[in-house]
């Protein structure tokens, strides 16, 4: 998915524990699990790592930096086709 338009549209209705790999226009986030989308600031909420023994970070992001996003399989609603 490759709409910065799109992306908070998509947060908000996203389930929470979702898996997501996303780029921002500094850093790339892979295997993340999304907490919650907060529409007041248009940001969202992502647990970075936790996989790992300690349970990963969070990491809060606004929608306007994301570059790309890789939702799970049965959230891919939005294609390039699409668009």
């Amino acid at each position: 998915m490759n709409s910065s338009n799109n992306f908070c549209s998509v947060l908000k209705s996203l389930p929470s524990g979702s898996e997501v790999t996303f780029h921002t226009y500094e850093k790339s986030y892979y295997n993340t699990i999304f907490k919650k989308y907060y529409p007041e600031t248009n940001t969202a909420l992502f647990v970075v790592d936790p996989f790992y023994n300690f349970g990963g970070y969070p990491v809060l992001v606004p929608c306007h930096e994301i570059a790309s996003m890789d939702l799970p399989n049965s959230e891919q609603g939005v294609s390039d086709e699409d668009e």
